[in-house]
């Protein structure tokens, strides 16, 4: 539906806006006034047919199609009268007819006042036109779409309205939005500051276009089409019922819904895209301008590709099986570039079985081919084919192909899976010259390569194509090919399985050749060739401790001796190795005792080995050998984690270490911030576990063990390990109290903000000797100015922190109750945990739960509480 706003102009002390049914921009107002007057001064008495006049409004937002008569009802000469309609712009541009709207200008009778009112047009459907017989229009269509464009006139033409009304109902979209034209014109009209895209003008007013920049067609002259689509269009235009430029393929193909793009470009390139589709069949070289076109990016609908897609797989077939060799790679080359980046599987497809077809039957200029740069890789696309081909028609012609081939072209093709890789690796010339091409190739390329030709070469003729490719294996893949080797002929070919297996032992790879030795059926050769595999190194202690050709007890002697050579770096692989460690460390606790003690006194065994075999070693040392033993175990144990029984295992080391123990050393190693909280947690319950001279000295460092936890990340113990920390505190306390003193200065801020850990026994252990070091004197000792306890009132303020802490927390409220107890302070705190704000429920909860607190600090809590309730204004002493 199409809501269409009408206007009349005419005479009225001049020519202007008689009636509208709406009211306009002032600009887009302006230019309807000024186009709605004749264009150019008529001549005294002259006559004139009412004319039509369409263009675009300067606010992009309408278009205004017209119709203008002249008026002889008013005296004045020269006067007119003009029927505007103003029509949305998308409207009028998606129009499939234009009947619709210019019916409401018929030509019956002059508008008056009362047509200006809107209209709805409810749909805008194509009608058949009549065809402009009369009309000679080749040159009209070639200025306005074939060549450089520019404003055209037409003079003197027959019936002007119907040519326009053809030409306009033939436009696309982006065009018909912006296409100005009058099918009548005494002078050249503009609008929006540009000339009218096409005018129609009397004979006699040529000399009103005289110095007029652009086209003047005369209407009534015959002539032949310049340019080979010019007849199409004029059928499509002037002759067909229903008028069409460009059909909705096309229009989706160029973009001709898009108001930005260069129409006259668009129109030139739908028609050479179907002129191009026209001669696909018969011309594969069309296809070539098809892609051209589309990777020009000058066309959008990647349906037309798709649609043209089977033909272009029958050119590139048609092309590799009648163009001349030399014609048909060009061909195919340029069509696979073109085709490149494009989601066209067939075309693709098609190209690259063309290619095949072609490299079988002129491997020349396959080789010629991928001798040329390839930036985009196009090529490397087809080298698959290419190789395919080549080797699925393996002739005399594709072997001199090859011989003369640059290394990079023969080892690329070469690099491809299929037949290509079994001719060459039969042909003696080209094995012989595979000595001097390998060696050039990238290393890529030679992996590639390899993979598929290395197995085919088995006898000892074809050593110059294997020796460059056996340079590039590992010890494991030269034990494969030693196997393979071995399969295929038992090492017939002496001098390679010489050089396949002196290489694997240079690699270090003696393990992997005695186990691909080993697969393999006995034979005196295998034999001799794994007798020169023994070295000490792992692999062969696996191959002494696994092998069933030997005999347990030399086996086990073998072994001895092995380790017993081997330097510390093999020492050490051998007791990380899984299979030999197990097993070996087992065999030298009663064969080689030595030998075990080495092992146990590096980092050679994981630590989970190392944990269950220390108590065996151990009990077979004494004095200062045992604790460090100990003290080693301990470093490894504390860092990391081994399984079941860790605690245990740690409690035993630390006691082994005893009264040798630097508790500090412990606590840094086994706490600091690199340790994750489960392992510190861990490690913080073994030192409380140890027995008691190990215990006495971490209890001595309690204040080193407070200053690394609280340089931790966060304070992050668990539970458990919470208890151990504050057993060690609890004890410290009477054993060295001035370390306690010390660490509570360290750690009790920490603790006071871990509302969300389980730390309050560890504030029972440390809040009492700040506390009452804050009450002894006036001055604060240096060491304490950083706990946040500052107040006139140092304990008061000490107090409030505290029972603020426990209040916010989850923390059990038996242990608010303890470290009053433990303060001293029982009466002062529970009073002042009476002053918070639910501070009745939080004393019942205390009440039930000190059930669990020594029986005299029990006693005493229940009774401070029984007072604090008895007495309720006690609660509001102000000392508290």
């Amino acid at each position: 539906m199409s809501v269409i706003e009408r206007q009349v102009h005419g005479y009225r002390q001049g020519h202007q806006l008689l009636a509208a049914s709406a009211q306009l921009t002032k600009e887009d107002q302006s230019v309807i006034d000024r186009l709605s007057d004749v264009a150019g001064p008529l001549r005294p008495r002259e006559r004139f047919e009412s004319y039509l006049t369409a263009y675009p409004l300067p606010s992009g937002q309408h278009f205004v199609a017209a119709r203008t008569w002249q008026d002889l009802t008013v005296a004045r000469a020269g006067c007119v009268r003009t029927l505007s309609l103003i029509i949305p712009m998308t409207d009028w541009a998606e129009a499939e007819g234009l009947s619709a709207y210019l019916d409401l200008l018929g030509k019956d009778r002059l508008p008056d006042d009362g047509d200006a009112v809107q209209v709805i047009v409810r749909a805008t459907p194509a009608e058949p036109l009549p065809p402009a017989i009369d009309f000679r229009g080749s040159e009209l269509l070639e200025a306005l779409f074939l060549e450089e464009t520019k404003p055209v006139v037409v003079f003197d033409a027959i019936d002007p309205d119907l040519i326009a009304t053809r030409l306009l109902t033939a436009l696309w979209p982006s065009l018909r939005r912006r296409f100005a034209l009058s099918t009548f014109a005494l002078s050249p009209r503009k609008v929006s500051g540009r000339d009218f895209d096409l005018l129609f003008a009397p004979r006699d007013a040529r000399s009103k276009f005289a110095d007029w920049n652009g086209r003047r067609v005369d209407g009534r002259a015959v002539q032949g089409g310049r340019h080979p689509w010019t007849g199409a269009i004029m059928s499509r235009v002037f002759d067909q019922a229903y008028p069409r430029l460009l059909s909705d393929t096309e229009i989706g193909l160029v973009g001709g819904a898009d108001p930005d793009i260069d129409n006259s470009a668009a129109f030139r390139i739908a028609m050479m895209w179907e002129d191009l589709v026209a001669k696909l069949h018969t011309t594969p070289t069309a296809a070539l301008g098809l892609l051209d076109i589309a990777n020009s990016g000058k066309v959008r609908d990647s349906l037309a590709l798709k649609a043209i897609e089977p033909a272009l797989a029958d050119a590139a077939h048609q092309a590799s099986a009648t163009l001349p060799e030399v014609e048909a790679w060009s061909f195919l080359g340029a069509l696979a570039r073109k085709l490149q980046g494009r989601s066209m599987q067939v075309g693709r497809a098609a190209v690259a079985e063309a290619v095949e077809e072609l490299a079988a039957r002129a491997p020349e200029g396959a080789v010629t081919l991928l001798s040329q740069d390839d930036p985009r890789g196009v090529v490397a696309d087809l080298l698959p084919k290419i190789a395919s081909g080549i080797g699925g028609a393996f002739t005399n012609r594709a072997e001199r192909a090859l011989l003369e081939a640059d290394p990079a072209v023969l080892g690329r093709l070469l690099a491809q899976d299929g037949p290509l890789i079994g001719r060459v690796a039969d042909d003696r010339p080209l094995v012989n010259r595979l000595e001097t091409v390998l060696p050039q190739l990238d290393a890529t390329t030679l992996d590639a390569i390899s993979r598929g030709l290395l197995p085919l070469l088995t006898q000892d003729w074809q050593i110059p194509a294997a020796e460059p490719l056996l340079g590039r294996l590992d010890g494991p893949q030269l034990a494969m090919e030693l196997r393979h080797l071995g399969e295929v002929n038992d090492f017939g070919a002496t001098q390679l399985a010489d050089l396949v297996l002196g290489r694997a032992l240079s690699a270090s790879s003696r393990e992997e050749v005695r186990s691909a030795l080993l697969s393999l059926s006995s034979s005196a050769r295998r034999d001799a060739m794994i007798a020169r595999t023994l070295i000490p190194s792992v692999e062969d202690a696996r191959w002494l401790l696994d092998s069933d050709a030997l005999d347990e007890s030399a086996a086990t002697s073998m072994l001895v001796d092995l380790l017993r050579q081997a330097d510390d770096g093999q020492f050490a692989a051998m007791f990380v190795d899984k299979v030999v460690g197990e097993r070996a460390i087992d065999m030298l606790t009663t064969r080689a005792p030595d030998l075990c003690l080495r092992a146990m006194s590096g980092d050679a065994l994981p630590i989970a080995m190392f944990a269950r075999i220390l108590p065996r070693v151990l009990d077979g040392l004494a004095g200062d050998a045992k604790a460090k033993l100990a003290k080693h175990a301990l470093d490894r144990g504390l860092r990391g984690r081994f399984g079941d029984g860790e605690v245990a295992f740690l409690a035993l080391t630390l006691s082994i270490v005893g009264d040798q123990l630097d508790g500090a050393w412990a606590a840094r190693i086994g706490l600091a911030k690199s340790i994750d909280a489960a392992t510190a947690s861990r490690n913080m319950i073994a030192f409380n576990s140890a027995t008691q001279l190990a215990r006495l000295r971490m209890i001595q460092s309690v204040a080193y063990v407070a200053q690394v936890l609280r340089d931790r990340v966060s304070f992050d113990l668990d539970e458990e390990a919470v208890e151990a920390c504050a057993a060690l505190m609890f004890d410290a306390e009477k054993v060295i109290p001035s370390a306690l003193l010390e660490a509570a200065g360290y750690l009790l801020p920490t603790l006071l903000r871990s509302r969300n850990r389980p730390v309050s026994l560890m504030i029972a252990a440390t809040f009492p000797p700040i506390y009452r070091e804050f009450a002894k004197s006036d001055e604060v000792p240096e060491f304490f100015k950083f706990i946040p306890f500052f107040d006139w009132d140092r304990c008061k303020a000490a107090r409030h922190e505290l029972v603020n802490a426990f209040m916010s927390s989850s923390w059990p409220p038996r242990n608010l109750a303890l470290t009053a107890c433990r303060t001293n302070e029982i009466a002062r705190i529970m009073r002042r945990v009476a002053k918070q704000h639910n501070g009745g429920a939080y004393m019942n909860r205390i009440a039930s739960d000190v059930g669990k607190l020594p029986e005299r600090c029990r006693k005493a809590v229940e009774m401070e509480i029984s007072q604090v309730r008895a007495n309720f204004s006690a609660k509001h002493y102000w000392r508290d």
